[in-house]
């Protein structure tokens, strides 16, 4: 059976996602609700399931409310349509539970916590491990800035995704907990040129 895999990609991170077989994108921007995000990926999926959710977009910055201070730190949520995925509205993906086995979220320190964030809207491990669980999907993100280039040739560029920074975490569909991997099922990357598993 062949695996089908999405791409969700909000503009305000620059570069494109070219047409692959096997791959539906689905562009965001910040007058995008959510609740359309949503519906694509219901409609893609119909009564199977996507193999791996890309999710490209940029970080929120964080803070840490017990040295009070801002700071390029992540963990706030990611800037995704014109609500975001954040701690206040991670439930709202619960209507995609079980639509795919995997999400893979290229975003900066998505899944930073620092020390005395924890519990807090910056506690970004908290938030990935909310998103697996309503979702039932295995998420992976890391906790560090992450890089990128784009190919060049295409209208947006083309994202060609660097080797990943920081520690790279997989957040468990059935218990929302984190463990340390190497890497991710499948890289967008791979799905692009076509050696993807």
């Amino acid at each position: 059976m062949t695996r089908r895999y999405m791409a969700v990609r909000d503009r305000r991170l620059e570069g494109g996602v070219p047409a692959r077989a096997h791959l539906a994108i689905y562009n965001t921007d910040a007058t995008t609700p959510i609740r359309n995000v949503l519906n694509s990926i219901t409609s893609y999926a119909g009564g199977g399931k996507i193999h791996t959710l890309f999710i490209l977009c940029h970080g929120y910055a964080g803070e840490n409310s017990r040295l009070r201070v801002s700071m390029d730190a992540g963990g706030m949520g990611l800037e995704l349509g014109k609500e975001g995925l954040l701690h206040s509205n991670v439930d709202q993906w619960r209507q995609v539970r079980n639509k795919m086995e995997n999400i893979v979220v290229y975003a900066c320190a998505a899944a930073d916590t620092q020390l005395g964030n924890e519990l807090t809207k910056a506690d970004g491990r908290y938030l990935m491990g909310a998103l697996a669980l309503q979702t039932n999907a295995d998420v992976y993100a890391a906790d560090s800035i992450q890089w990128y280039e784009t190919y060049k040739g295409l209208r947006n560029g083309a994202f060609k995704f660097a080797d990943w920074e920081g520690q790279l975490l997989k957040f468990s569909a059935s218990t929302g907990m984190s463990v340390p991997v190497a890497s991710v099922p499948d890289e967008l990357t791979a799905v692009l040129h076509g050696t993807a598993k």
